[in-house]
């Protein structure tokens, strides 16, 4: 995994915004962008100093041969990303489904509900695609 995938994961994870972190690693927003498109490396003092920002060593920051192990939420918008899909419209249902579950507002038997509801719509569309598949099948057999 490269540098600038592993900052992009971080600062994710800190919920930092790109030009946050370079204010508080004493570089301007230009250097930041240079960094993490390749065009230029950091220098060991402030490649240190976003290592330290980022709860990470310089070493494991720069080994392209080392990854960040993703959460599930992190590879389900990898995931939506890959199909082309807006991960924008991913994160806002996942942030709201976290916030369904973390919150007080419903029991341990109306969360299990949820999910039973959620299963049996994901099911539902699964069988609508089944019978969308047959139907076009069966017109390209004609």
């Amino acid at each position: 995994m490269k540098m600038n995938e592993k900052i992009e994961i971080m600062l994710g994870r800190k919920r930092l915004r790109k030009t946050d972190f370079a204010d508080s690693v004493g570089i301007t927003y230009r250097a930041f962008a240079n960094y993490m498109n390749g065009s230029r490396h950091p220098r060991a003092d402030i490649l240190n100093k976003m290592a330290r920002e980022l709860d990470m060593t310089p070493e494991f920051l720069t080994d392209d041969t080392q990854d960040i192990e993703l959460t599930i939420e992190e590879r389900f918008i990898k995931r939506v990303c890959a199909s082309g899909n807006d991960p924008a419209e991913a994160m806002k249902f996942l942030s709201q489904s976290r916030g369904l579950f973390a919150g007080n507002s419903l029991s341990d038997d109306n969360k299990q509900a949820l999910i039973d509801c959620l299963i049996e719509i994901f099911l539902d569309s699964r069988k609508d695609e089944g019978t969308e598949n047959d139907k076009n099948e069966e017109t390209v057999s004609i």
